[in-house]
């Protein structure tokens, strides 16, 4: 090519203009082709709401993170950043008090004040039913001390920085003249993407917000698309430009890796695949005896299930986070399989001939992990039947406890293993939200004991021993049998210049795009 100091004028000027019109075609083959398209980004399913402090699901949060910010945000590397607060201290053992980000603007053009966080967290604190709501325990008051500074009030000492991370603040003038429903059709935030449109079960649409403190992203406009079929997905990257497949299935993995069409990125993450099981304690509930969910644990060949059911794409667990995650603790090691073990335990439990039980999943979910559990199961006497579900259908089956077994999974987004405690695995307590998400019935005093010890114990040392222990409490009973931990896949297509973060979600200012946006 030439060099770009020779401009297209100068070469019309020096050849005249019939050769610029000769050479035009070459020039434009030469420059990287602007993508044809805004952003594609495919997921397994749709999110579940537009409301960002209802629900705590990766799906439903990688969209609100883009839309509205919270006070501290966890970067790629799951380090603490500030965001829309800039700077904090504790004037007291029971105040943590946070100062804005000056200059800040919401989508609507209105300025960020004090006023619209403390709105935000009250309206959390009033809601026992949002699934952050347990985060908040402890806090007595929130209250703006001016425009710029927040001052979060709690009941005795409390480890907050990592807890007011997952609350998005939201502008309270727009939410109070538009009314919850009309604001969460078009919610406004202080992110880097303003809203544009959602079709439910299908899309969702943003585009680049110009006047972002942070600046105006790269990527000018972004549809998210619920794709639920794995070969859809991967036909949908194929036919389209540029696209990000979050969660590329293990379903075709292989046979498109060395597609020049895509760029395949493999990496480890911070979730943890599960079983959880139904432990209400009912006479008709078999699960409810220990003794029967440690069958399943002792029956299950962890190694055998990750060659088969993810191809070696995975990692086998020995307790529900990766070593990476606060908490881990390494004396509790992965188990050996005992299917004799398994059988002597369900004939103590009055199962000698084994049992029937229905496992639940997602409809998304490889059919190789599941069928090999339901052979693995079948080798002790646990006759498995399996049921598929879409994502909203199979989450609220498991809060209502009606499902006996689910596959899902969990990631640790705040770094610590305490946010499944608070949240699935203290006994559910509407007063404080500890166990919103507990729709297993699982009950155990000492774990709640050690989950509120953690709530509020500051010192790092011992919090991170308070959460050792209930790790240790929490497998004995095996609520959750922990399976594997999951390598997570990406596919794009090779305009898209992206590097995937620890917590599987997509920060959308971190995507470039070759040729433009």
């Amino acid at each position: 090519m030439l060099p770009r100091s020779i401009s297209m004028k100068r070469l019309a000027s020096l050849a005249g203009t019939a050769v610029a019109a000769l050479l035009l075609p070459f020039f434009a083959a030469c420059r990287p082709r602007p993508p044809a398209g805004p952003l594609t980004v495919a997921q397994s399913s749709d999110i579940l709401t537009l409301d960002p402090n209802a629900r705590f699901e990766v799906t439903t949060d990688t969209v609100a993170m883009n839309i509205f910010e919270p006070l501290l945000r966890f970067d790629s590397h799951m380090t603490l950043q500030p965001a829309l607060a800039v700077r904090w201290e504790t004037p007291t053992d029971r105040v943590w008090r946070f100062h804005l980000r000056p200059g800040v603007r919401f989508h609507d053009g209105s300025a960020l004040s004090a006023d619209d966080v403390v709105f935000t967290f009250q309206r959390v604190l009033k809601t026992p039913e949002s699934e952050l709501f347990s985060f908040l325990s402890g806090i007595q008051e929130v209250r703006a001390v001016d425009a710029e500074t927040v001052d979060f009030v709690t009941a005795q000492p409390t480890s907050l920085l990592a807890r007011v991370s997952v609350v998005y603040v939201m502008p309270r003038a727009a939410f109070e003249r538009s009314g919850a429903d009309a604001f969460f059709r078009r919610p406004v935030g202080t992110g880097p993407y303003s809203f544009v449109s959602r079709r439910p079960g299908e899309s969702v649409e943003l585009e680049a917000f110009p006047a972002y403190w942070g600046g105006r992203p790269a990527v000018r406009r972004v549809v998210f698309r619920a794709v639920e079929s794995p070969q859809e997905r991967w036909r949908l990257v194929a036919a389209t430009r540029p696209t990000v497949l979050l969660e590329a299935p293990r379903l075709g993995w292989e046979e498109h890796r060395n597609d020049k069409r895509f760029r395949l990125v493999e990496r480890p993450s911070l979730t943890v695949s599960y079983l959880g099981i139904n432990c209400a304690p009912r006479p008709d509930n078999p699960l409810a005896d220990v003794r029967v969910r440690r069958a399943i644990r002792a029956a299950l060949d962890l190694k055998e299930l990750v060659r088969i059911g993810t191809s070696n794409h995975a990692f086998p667990a020995s307790q529900y986070v990766p070593p990476d995650v606060i908490g881990y603790n390494p004396a509790l090691p992965l188990p050996t399989p005992d299917r004799a073990a398994a059988r002597r335990l369900l004939a103590a439990a009055g199962h000698p001939d084994g049992l029937d039980l229905v496992l639940d999943h997602h409809a998304s979910s490889t059919h190789p992990t599941v069928d090999e559990i339901i052979r693995q199961l079948a080798a002790v006497g646990i006759r498995v039947r399996e049921q598929s579900w879409p994502t909203e259908a199979l989450y609220d089956r498991i809060d209502h406890g009606l499902s006996q077994m689910h596959t899902s999974g969990w990631v640790c987004s705040s770094g610590e293993s305490a946010e499944l405690f608070q949240t699935s695995l203290h006994t559910r307590d509407s007063r404080s939200g500890l166990g919103r998400g507990n729709g297993l019935g699982y009950s155990n005093p000492e774990l709640d004991r050690l989950t509120e010890l953690i709530v509020t114990t500051i010192d790092p040392g011992s919090r991170v021993e308070l959460e050792k222990r209930a790790m240790a409490v929490a497998l004995e009973d095996l609520p959750l049998v922990p399976l594997y931990i999951q390598e997570d896949r990406y596919a794009m297509t090779p305009d898209v210049l992206w590097e995937p973060r620890a917590d599987g979600e997509l920060w959308l200012p971190d995507v470039r795009l070759r040729g433009g946006s």
